[in-house]
């Protein structure tokens, strides 16, 4: 992966990546392992969250204790805020327990005598963990490690008030995992103390005794109702002493459960000679974590002085013994925001070849996450000069491109449509009939119009009692604005449920929203809407192309019908330009007034895309992506070594002079068959030559993008990710 650097620590690899943020595994100047927890950007622009972040460091970083992580170094004024924290190797609690079997009476005391002893430390330091569960212990050779302090809350005036006297945390926040949280963590019914976290450590040792949750499972209000109104089970707990025991743990009421110096003492005087974590099942999940952590940092001492600007092949080494790498380990492995993630981590994919290296390439910069759902499934990517729009599962939201910060969102959007100052936005409210259109201020959100349910549309026919199809598509002139509604006729299933379902125009005047016209159409699926020229072009089809039929944008009138004109939709009186359009076995440049093509180049199931400037078109297939000259089509440069990152539209990714792709690290050619790919390439448009690359996690050729100001947005599953070039 890409090298990035924070103060004196040095990443490695990502571990993962949470609501505030991304972890890495790093090294120190020292060459100690550390774990480095990076928060995003648009929470560092929060003056609020840096001074809890860094009340939270002061705090944590009281906490000793050999069952604890350490908080080592804080970097809480740095551009993005960053914390180091102690490093190990380990399988969480739930995959021992998972991969071992439940634990018998004096191993499970050994476990409850470390656990109380991190919290005794915890609580000692003036804080309540809040969020004690089997995710947040990792077991290493050393011992259980309690991990994860981001949601840590001081106790009265301890020292984690700092000199505001103000908890980390606001009160009235519910932070805690279901299952294992106190009833009245549940039902706020008193702030959190350190008896919660008593009963966490309860319900963790009955999971860690059966194999099971002493509430249960199923959806969190199951669970919920179970913590605040039953008994907990504990069934096949070691023995009656042992229920007796965990009972009090788990008590409804805070004052029926022991202080955490209490459930040490009674473990304690009942734990095993020799701990569970030294058993050879137990040592045998360790050493299989720390054989990977080693492997992959091995693999990753290849990518050495790529953090910045890289020249000539990488040192020759077999990488670091397990041994040497984990001398200067210490205790905790977390991802941001309570998301701990155990390292399983694998290292380069079998199947790829070393090649001669890139001679000098330079690395982008991460500045940002955030869940936006998998856009693949339907949603939509749309970057403008100063806004990111995403749309999914019917949510539009505008994001800051540069943090990521969300100005807006709004519920039931079909269509999202930028221009200048106003969004557009087809929407279809819960149990309404037909869609409407809405005009939005782009900055806040403010409604400026909307048109109204189309039943009422004045142009609409009397008696026209059928409803509109599911589907719409939007777009506006400089004056008018068109919402066509259709049914899909894309299958044969759909030909026949959706048969006489016709397509229905609708126009509307673009400064009040006025009703200028309505437009009755065919039974077929409209598969483009163009506006341009003052016209409006409708492409239409159903197993095959049909005719595209132009309409005056201010009256409605049909001005001319184009048989099989769907296949290129552009193509129309009034249209001005060229445009590239692919077959299954060419690309060809078509000047859109006359309809006529200028080149044609053989070119097998290809995706285009024109540069600025009309000088070259970029064109993808599923062999690779190069660049062909605009003026006759000739081949500019090739690449067989790197894939498109294509936009939601389907069409390859550039901004300005830089084309984006996905490929291997630089020096690496992947000769696998899979999808995955190492990261992102800024190429050159006019040589295809690398200008810079970073690594992306979850990255695929199948991942989508969005670009502008230098900045590159990608969507991994349903992560969305931005870079920024050197």
């Amino acid at each position: 992966m890409g090298r990035f650097e924070f103060g004196e620590y040095r990443t490695l690899a990502l571990l993962g990546a949470g609501g505030m943020g991304r972890a890495y595994l790093a090294r120190s100047g020292s060459g100690r392992l550390v774990v480095v927890k990076v928060m995003h950007a648009h929470l560092a622009a929060e003056p609020l969250f840096r001074e809890r972040l860094r009340r939270e460091a002061q705090a944590a970083r009281a906490v000793t204790g050999p069952f604890t992580a350490a908080v080592l170094d804080a970097g809480t004024r740095a551009p993005l805020p960053w914390l180091a924290v102690e490093y190990c190797a380990g399988p969480t609690l739930s995959e021992a327990v998972a991969g071992c079997g439940p634990l018998a009476a004096g191993d499970l005391a050994s476990l409850g005598a470390a656990l109380a002893e991190a919290l005794t430390a915890i609580h000692a330091a003036g804080l309540a963990h809040r969020d004690l569960k089997p995710a947040n212990v990792l077991v290493t050779g050393q011992g259980p490690r309690v991990i994860d302090f981001g949601i840590a809350k001081a106790l009265g005036d301890g020292p984690a008030s700092g000199p505001s006297g103000k908890a980390l945390t606001g009160s009235g926040e519910m932070l805690g995992s279901f299952g294992f949280m106190a009833p009245e963590q549940i039902t706020y019914a008193t702030e959190p103390a350190a008896s919660c976290d008593v009963f966490a450590l309860g319900a963790l040792l009955a999971l860690a005794a059966t194999g099971r949750n002493p509430h249960g499972g199923g959806t969190a209000p199951q669970i919920v109702y179970r913590t605040l109104h039953e008994e907990p089970d504990l069934v096949g707990v070691p023995d009656g002493e042992w229920t007796a025991f965990l009972t009090r743990c788990l008590s409804k009421g805070p004052d029926g459960r022991p202080t955490a110096a209490e459930v040490l003492d009674w473990c304690a005087a009942r734990a095993g000679e020799r701990p569970w974590w030294e058993g050879p099942e137990v040592t045998a999940l360790i050493d299989g974590h720390e054989e990977t952590v080693a492997r992959r940092i091995a693999a990753s001492a290849d990518a050495e002085g790529e953090g910045a600007t890289r020249v000539g092949p990488p040192p020759a080494t077999a990488g670091p013994s397990r041994r040497r790498v984990f001398a200067w380990a210490g205790a905790a492995v977390t991802t941001v925001a309570g998301v701990t993630t155990a390292i399983a981590l694998s290292g380069d994919e079998p199947g790829t070849r070393r090649q001669p290296v890139t001679s000098s390439w330079r690395t982008g910069t991460p500045l940002w996450t955030r869940e936006v759902g998998a856009l693949e499934y339907g949603g939509a990517l749309t970057r403008t000069a100063d806004a990111l729009y995403v749309r999914f599962d019917g949510t539009a939201r505008r994001l800051d491109p540069n943090t990521g910060a969300v100005a807006w969102e709004f519920e039931d959007a079909a269509d999202v449509l930028p221009s200048g100052d106003t969004v557009y936005v087809t929407h279809r409210g819960t149990g309404s009939s037909s869609p409407e259109v809405v005009a939005l201020d782009a900055a806040n959100s403010t409604e400026r119009w909307r048109t109204g349910a189309l039943e009422s549309n004045p142009y609409r026919p009397f008696g026209f009692h059928s409803p509109d199809g599911d589907s719409t598509l939007l777009a506006v002139t400089r004056r008018t604005a068109c919402l066509v509604t259709f049914a899909v006729y894309d299958t044969s299933w759909a030909r026949r449920t959706n048969q006489g379902r016709p397509w229905r125009a609708y126009g509307f005047d673009l400064p009040t929203g006025a009703p200028l016209w309505f437009r009755g159409g065919t039974a077929a699926q409209v598969t483009a809407l163009n506006a341009t020229g003052g016209r409006f072009a409708l492409a239409s089809a159903t197993a095959t192309f049909g005719p595209l039929y132009v309409l005056h944008e201010r009256s409605g009138e049909e001005e001319s019908s184009i048989p099989d004109g769907s296949a290129t939709p552009e193509v129309h009186p009034g249209a001005r330009g060229t445009r590239y359009y692919t077959t299954r076995t060419s690309v060809r440049r078509v000047n859109l007034a006359t309809g006529k093509a200028s080149w044609t180049r053989p070119l097998e199931q290809a995706r285009v895309a024109p540069l600025a400037g009309d000088e070259l078109v970029v064109a993808a297939t599923a062999d690779g992506l190069g660049a062909l000259d605009a003026a006759g089509g000739g081949r500019r440069w090739w690449r067989d070594d790197v894939r498109a990152l294509t936009t939601t539209d389907d069409r390859p990714l550039a901004d300005g002079t830089v084309v984006y792709a996905t490929g291997p690290r630089p020096g690496v050619s992947s000769t696998s068959a899979g999808t995955s790919a190492w990261g992102i390439h800024a190429l050159e448009a006019a040589t295809g030559r690398l200008r810079w690359a970073v690594p992306v996690d979850g990255l695929t050729t199948m991942s989508y993008g969005a670009a502008g100001d230098g900045l590159i947005h990608v969507c991994t599953s349903a992560t969305l990710q931005t870079f920024r070039g050197p």
